[in-house]
């Protein structure tokens, strides 16, 4: 049996396209403990056997051949029940997002059963070198897409909706998140719209509050940093857009259940 692998892409910072961040096979048993949450999108291929997604309010039954999707500030956890074992590659742009769209992807409509036809690709994904990964992994990703468009709109056409709106709102979020004084009238001064507009229309696509969504970058974002050896809680809360390190900690801990010193003991061990 194959043990667990991991290929880290190489980064490009181009929001308008598609960047796949990591390809993983995962083979470890997977135990539910606590919904977790992370900063990027996630397709997910079920490799082997059976497990179950958790999710806010719904419990989704997992086998071989199925899809299901992750997002930022979704959360979730996968459990193992027999011989479980998936694949995913995560991504984030514009692009992935336009495609999801397209395809009705969203945090109400995540699952997509009987893909069986696709494994052997992914399987296949695994053994490139280094310096194609990233051709490989977005090939993978693109060939499942096309895979679900084939389906999709083969059984039940319908129209594609106009959503650069709400990526440009993103866009701008995901860019300047950093910012000390990033605030929803920022983004609506920036983007040309009225702030209620903004808040609505980012919430009615994403399915989750502007605010929240940039708490969620942020925290995400530290943890990050914690995890490449910064260990100054006030510095890390700086970079990450809070003036107020012990606001930082208040949030970080409701996000986490844990201080940022209590991670950062855990980081270092």
């Amino acid at each position: 049996m194959l043990e667990n692998v991991c290929r880290f892409i190489p980064f490009h910072k181009d929001y308008n396209s598609i960047h796949t961040i990591n390809f993983v096979l995962e083979t470890e048993k997977q135990v539910y403990t606590a919904l977790k949450i992370e900063s990027v999108y996630k397709l997910h291929y079920v490799r082997s056997g059976s497990g179950i997604l958790h999710t806010m309010g719904r419990q989704q039954r997992l086998k071989k051949g199925d899809l299901f999707f992750t997002f930022p500030s979704f959360p979730f956890c996968i459990e193992s029940v027999e011989d479980f074992s998936f694949m995913y590659v995560s991504f984030l742009g514009a692009r992935g997002n336009q495609i999801m769209e397209m395809l009705g992807v969203g945090q109400n409509n995540f699952y997509f059963p009987d893909y069986e036809e696709v494994g052997d690709f992914w399987e296949s994904g695994l053994d490139v070198k280094y310096e194609v990964s990233d051709l490989m992994s977005e090939c993978v990703l693109l060939y499942t897409f096309s895979h679900m468009g084939n389906r999709y709109f083969g059984t039940d056409p319908k129209p594609e909706k106009d959503n650069k709106t709400p990526l440009r709102i993103k866009k701008y979020i995901d860019d300047n998140f950093s910012d000390t004084e990033f605030s929803l009238e920022k983004i609506a001064q920036n983007l040309l719209y009225n702030k209620k507009y903004v808040s609505s229309l980012f919430k009615k696509e994403f399915g989750v509050g502007v605010s929240e969504y940039v708490n969620t970058v942020r925290i995400q974002h530290a943890c990050t940093l914690i995890e490449q050896g910064f260990y100054n809680i006030s510095h890390i809360a700086f970079c990450c857009g809070y003036n107020d390190p012990q606001y930082f900690s208040r949030v970080f801990k409701k996000m986490y259940n844990v201080s940022p010193t209590e991670y950062i003991k855990s980081a270092r061990k």
